[in-house]
């Protein structure tokens, strides 16, 4: 069902497939129901007019349904908004629903938690397999990578092993990438079963293979071997292996991104695989037109091998269902027959099918990348209309619709990423950080939260898992206040999320990086916190973890870092040990010296990474589904996305604020007047501010109130501009590979702890291997008040925070209960003049995450969920110095 706004009637009609609007319509006079005319006005006369008139181009009717959806879902919160319909009572009937009447979902739940990960080799088998015998060197890179995935596709199990109601699985298990990082994990293949940390089962057999078949063919041919021998084993690769100052994610895939899963819904993969042979046909013979007929060949073939999985799994469904003596499993298999066979090759028309072909193409796509923060984008605005229509037409039951969304949730739950021993006790413990995004204003900036985002939200209510990464938009002047206490009292009963986003600020934000206006208002969250228009965006927000603190640790030892004396080869500036330095000043032009250096360094790594990407890792399944790359017949590597940038995740804002405003106040550079000289400064940084002389004035620095996060502090302030403003303007000024720009947050997923387990003592007084402040979050206990944190982090420049950001609180259980007071807070928080970006909040209590800490087994506390800097982990898979972090942080 769709809707038309025009001379202030509303007219209700139901396109035909060969888009002509019937003439029977409901038309209902909406100054007779709001007693008042809404301006716009628009022709109808037939789609194509329609389409004209709204500004938009005409591919068929999908463009055209999505815009006219907009109008109907704004118009009808305009309705609501004048009392002229009544609201929902879907929360109340929600509300009545729990998991003892969802059997099904219960019994996955439990199972999930209670089964061990297993290492799974179907997907290294199958990509060596090729490479080995099928391939041609004569293959351009986008022709080998549409016959490897769609070989991949065609060979790829169909399993149906449980009782979940959508077919389609990544693999069997713990998914082995052989051309990304699985060779870091070969000397580990023995312990993989038996390390203390987040544990794999793999069989005796499956570590002969990998050891003896498949790891030895790659040990030349990884990503990050291909920029060691393309660039000479530079400079940029060698300092990310020091592990202290950034970390490139390319090494181990792309797939930090929202595809475009409204296309599949509503037009299919068909659709895509007709207009890629319609334009192959129309291009000639020339160089660049054969790179061309190549890109529109890979996306045939890939997307080809996804429809040949997806009737694949509709055999074994139907062969299944012969099989099973269940009457009642049956039917459901022969259902799950049907739709596969339908979906994601045509268009889906009911609320099953179009959860189905979402969840098969991102189950594709996890082959062709590593699932780490590849994001599902709005279902509730892509998935709506299918859900109103079947249940006006009775087809399903909101119970039945509850279970259907439960199954999605446990399907994307089911993945633990491959991490070494290693990088488990540094930084383990997240998980996929698949976003899901939710509510806050359409295309057009109407109110978009639906009955199918109460839904979502009562799911992630029940099930309480670390994926999906559940995130809430939310607009101060479109969305209801009630829908705000939802959100809330979700935030409560789960203990961690959603996470919170402020519509007027991110939509603001996006505008200024370019992002057309509509586009911008159709943002989803990818990942931990990061902003991105849906479906058309590459921003690979996650490209760069970008450690802060080496960079003070860098300038305060003039270039000479304790963790590069072993090679002359890495040579950051030489600037003036801080010891020896006259002014504040001279401080200052040396950090940015040393800061300048490593964000160059950071980029060309992340530049060559992507070069290496282009050169043996094309994309077409992920470049079929953003939009921009059919229209260019390019690879998303090549920048054919709508918007491009790279992503960077700055570490330890905080602490390098408040050690540079320690010493802009407490270091003496005349030798009168302040704490301590330079030299003093530089002998308590090596004592670990140890001993009664340094652990004096430690507690005076600690205790004064220039720190990150106190809105009196007009030093503080001046020293955080200073830092936001000078990394924005650096790392946009960088262009990267695929022609765009580099943008700028500070989140941290659990890197604050891995990092900080690295670094040395710091002048703010934060001893070596103390954990930094998360994201954007104050140093835990230095700024007690909840309302002076807000204050502070809303009044950064949010127009320099480009990639989002993570402001981490936490609240006790006993005083929060009421969710109308964070509600309260968060409202101030996010309406003007305060306008924060972004805001998350973990609500337990300190005495349960000693307990999950001492007794991790206990089944009261193994699933604990808490928010970590970004995303929700189960607290007993956190390692302990990450732990301690979630225990220490300041409770409000």
């Amino acid at each position: 069902m769709e809707c038309v706004v025009f001379t202030g009637l509303l007219q209700i009609v139901h396109p035909t497939k060969n888009g002509r609007v019937p003439a029977a319509s409901t038309i209902v006079s909406i100054k007779q129901i709001t007693g008042r005319n809404l301006e716009e006005q628009i022709s109808v006369a037939n789609p194509c007019i329609l389409a004209n008139n709204l500004n938009i181009p005409v591919y068929g009717m999908k463009n055209v349904t999505k815009r006219a959806n907009g109008f109907k879902q704004g118009l009808l919160g305009v309705l609501r908004k004048e009392g002229a319909m009544p609201q929902s009572n879907i929360e109340q009937e929600l509300n009545q629903i729990s998991l003892q009447k969802l059997p099904r979902l219960d019994l996955l739940r439990r199972t999930q938690f209670e089964t061990r990960p297993a290492v799974c080799l179907e997907l290294a088998r199958n990509t060596t397999r090729f490479m080995k015998t099928l391939d041609d060197s004569s293959y351009s890179p986008q022709v080998r990578a549409g016959k490897l995935y769609k070989y991949i596709m065609e060979q790829k199990t169909p399993i149906i092993a449980d009782r979940n109601l959508l077919a389609g699985t990544k693999t069997k298990g713990v998914i082995f990438y052989p051309d990304f990082m699985a060779t870091a994990m070969w000397p580990e293949l023995e312990t993989l079963s038996r390390r203390n940390k987040n544990p794999f089962d793999i069989s005796r057999l499956d570590i002969d293979e990998l050891a003896t078949k498949v790891l030895p063919y790659w040990v030349d041919r990884t990503i990050e071997q291909t920029v060691r021998r393309d660039n000479g084993n530079p400079e940029c690769l060698k300092l990310m292996e020091r592990i202290i100052f950034f970390n490139a994610a390319k090494v181990t895939g792309l797939s930090h991104t929202v595809p475009d899963y409204a296309t599949v819904v509503t037009e299919g993969l068909r659709w895509i695989i007709e207009m890629a042979a319609y334009k192959q046909r129309q291009l000639g013979g020339s160089p660049d037109e054969q790179q061309q007929k190549d890109f529109y060949q890979a996306v045939q073939d890939s997307l080809g091998g996804i429809i040949r999985y997806a009737q694949n799994l509709s055999k074994e469904a139907a062969r299944q269902a012969q099989a099973t003596a269940d009457p009642e499993w049956r039917q459901e298999l022969i259902t799950m027959s049907d739709v596969c066979a339908k979906v994601p090759e045509w268009p889906a028309e009911t609320f099953r099918e179009a959860l189905n072909a979402i969840w098969i193409c991102k189950a594709a796509l996890y082959q062709e990348n590593m699932d780490f923060g590849l994001s599902l984008g709005r279902l509730d605005q892509i998935l709506y209309h299918r859900f109103v229509e079947d249940m006006e037409n009775k087809t399903i039951s909101l119970l039945e619709a509850v279970e259907l969304v439960g199954c999605l949730w446990l399907k994307i739950a089911d993945h633990v990423p491959p991490m070494p021993e290693a990088g488990e006790e540094l930084f383990g413990g997240t998980g996929s950080n698949q976003a899901i995004t939710l509510g806050g204003v359409d295309r057009a900036g109407n109110d978009a939260v639906n009955d199918l985002t109460y839904v979502m939200l009562r799911v992630t209510e029940l099930l309480k898992m670390r994926d999906p990464n559940v995130n809430a938009r939310y607009h101060p002047e479109e969305n209801s206040k009630d829908y705000l206490r939802r959100l809330c009292e979700v935030n409560i009963n789960t203990g961690a999320t959603p996470c919170f986003h402020n519509d007027v600020a991110v939509i603001k934000m996006l505008q200024g990086q370019k992002v057309d206006d509509s586009d911008a208002n159709d943002y989803a969250i990818v990942g931990c916190v990061e902003p991105l228009s849906a479906g058309r965006s590459f921003g690979h927000p996650g490209a760069i973890v970008f450690n802060l603190p080496s960079v003070l640790e860098l300038t305060l030892t003039g270039g000479k870092h304790e963790r590069l004396r072993d090679d002359p080869d890495i040579r950051p500036p030489a600037t003036k040990s801080f010891r020896w330095m006259k002014s504040f000043a001279e401080f200052k032009e040396a950090f940015e010296r040393q800061l300048d250096w490593l964000i160059k360094q950071a980029v060309t790594l992340n530049n060559h990474l992507g070069r290496a990407h282009q050169a043996v890792h094309r994309t077409p399944m992920l470049s079929a589904l953003i939009q921009g790359c059919m229209d260019q017949a390019k690879d998303v590597l090549e920048g054919g996305a709508i918007y491009n940038s790279s992503g960077i995740a700055v570490i330890g804002l905080a602490d390098v604020v408040d050690s540079v405003t320690a010493i802009e106040k407490f270091v003496s550079f005349h030798g009168t007047g302040g704490l301590l000289s330079p030299v003093q400064m530089a002998d308590a940084i090596n004592a670990n501010w140890e001993g009664p002389f340094f652990d004096g004035i430690r507690d005076k620095i600690r205790n004064a109130k220039e720190h990150f996060g106190n809105d009196t502090s007009a030093l503080t302030k001046k020293n955080a501009d200073w830092l936001i403003c000078h990394l924005n303007d650096k790392f946009q000024s960088e262009e990267n590979y695929r022609g765009g720009k580099y943008t700028v947050g500070y989140w941290s997923m659990t890197y604050h702890a891995g990092f900080g387990r690295l670094t040395g003592a710091l002048p703010s007084g934060r001893r070596k291997g103390d954990p930094f402040a998360s994201g954007i979050t104050p140093v835990s206990g230095a700024v007690p008040n909840l309302t002076s944190c807000l204050n502070f982090v809303a009044g950064l420049k949010h127009e320099q925070i480009t990639n989002g950001h993570a402001l981490n609180l936490k609240f006790s259980p006993s005083v929060w209960e009421d969710p109308q007071m964070i509600a309260t807070y968060l409202g101030a928080f996010f309406n003007p003049p305060l306008e924060g970006l972004q805001a998350q909040s973990n609500v337990i209590d300190r005495a349960m995450l000693l307990r999950a800490k001492e007794h991790p087994d206990d089944e009261q506390v193994r699933h604990l969920l808490v928010r970590v800097s970004g995303y929700t982990a189960y607290f007993t898979d956190l390692n302990p110095l990450m732990q301690e972090e979630v225990i220490n942080r300041q409770e409000y």
